[in-house]
């Protein structure tokens, strides 16, 4: 595939649109299923805020009424641990997940009108609160996948970045920065990526500052592989899906998606690559070369 690099202006008011929308979020509406009927991948796909991939191979849907698993048949089930918050924030580091978002308005599980920080250390099968409880709303998180105690978060209120190297449990504050996403470095403690309207931000000072990188396409997905340190897979404004095999080498395009990407996440060797557009959950297994659509939606 050929090397290129797309930075206009209608690019960049195309990802400042898609970092508002991120912002302001979804309306708090009666959840599309009930937490013990079977759910459809058309219902779940329609709000669909994060990816990730469990150490079974499973992909981890968080959508507007629960985070959900898709097997390798692309078998659709959840929501997981009967919870259907909005998941507006969602983070995986093996099968221990983090959500932030907005509770279950027929649910008094938890309390509202934000969710905090929740966890699940034993894959989605029970749900606890960890912080920030009813206070705060992150729509993006991320965390070290290689050391979950370290987690990162922007709230919708537009507060500096949160800071948390305790698994949640305590924050700090870090840099002001607008960002449709951010991705901790596996291979790296204090390396954190964020997606932003200007370009690719770099932070190698676990969140305090940001500096924009050279020569990346202005992305508003991006995901990291947790076992190939330098990776890096991106979806920018116009809808091509970009590759970094190693942190020296040029981004290669590989593809549009089709419609909007909504989420995106990428296997641990960062061969395999899944994300949500308007086809459902489609996925690669070389790095992007080819798709497939695992389950329609």
């Amino acid at each position: 595939m050929k090397n290129k690099i797309i930075m206009n202006r209608g690019a960049l008011a195309a990802v400042t649109t898609i970092s508002a929308i991120a912002l302001t979020g979804c309306t708090a509406v009666t959840p599309i299923v009930e937490a013990d009927s079977t759910p459809s991948a058309l219902s779940v796909f329609e709000h669909v805020h994060g990816l990730g991939i469990d150490s079974s191979e499973n992909i981890l849907v968080a959508s507007h009424s629960g985070v959900y698993r898709v097997d390798a048949t692309g078998e659709l089930s959840g929501p997981l641990g009967g919870e259907s918050f909005d998941a507006m924030g969602f983070a995986a580091a093996g099968d221990q997940y983090f959500v932030s978002g907005h509770p279950d308005p027929s649910s008094n599980a938890f309390d509202g009108p934000n969710l905090g920080l929740l966890s699940s250390a034993d894959a989605g099968e029970s749900w606890a609160s960890i912080s920030l409880a009813a206070e705060t709303d992150f729509h993006a998180l991320t965390v070290n996948p290689n050391d979950p105690s370290r987690l990162y978060g922007l709230s919708s209120d537009g507060a500096p970045l949160s800071v948390s190297a305790d698994g949640g449990a305590t924050w700090s504050a870090g840099a002001s920065i607008q960002a449709y996403s951010l991705v901790a470095d596996p291979s790296s403690v204090d390396r954190l990526y964020a997606t932003t309207p200007d370009g690719l931000a770099l932070s190698d000072d676990a969140g305090q500052s940001f500096a924009l990188t050279v020569g990346a396409p202005l992305l508003y997905l991006l995901a990291t592989a947790p076992q190939a340190p330098g990776v890096l897979v991106g979806v920018d404004v116009e809808g091509i899906v970009w590759v970094r095999s190693a942190e020296t080498e040029a981004w290669s395009d590989r593809g549009t998606v089709q419609g909007t990407a909504f989420a995106l996440a990428v296997g641990a060797e960062g061969d395999r690559i899944a994300l949500i557009d308007e086809r459902g959950l489609v996925e690669s297994f070389d790095g992007g070369d080819t798709w497939t659509v695992l389950t329609a939606g």
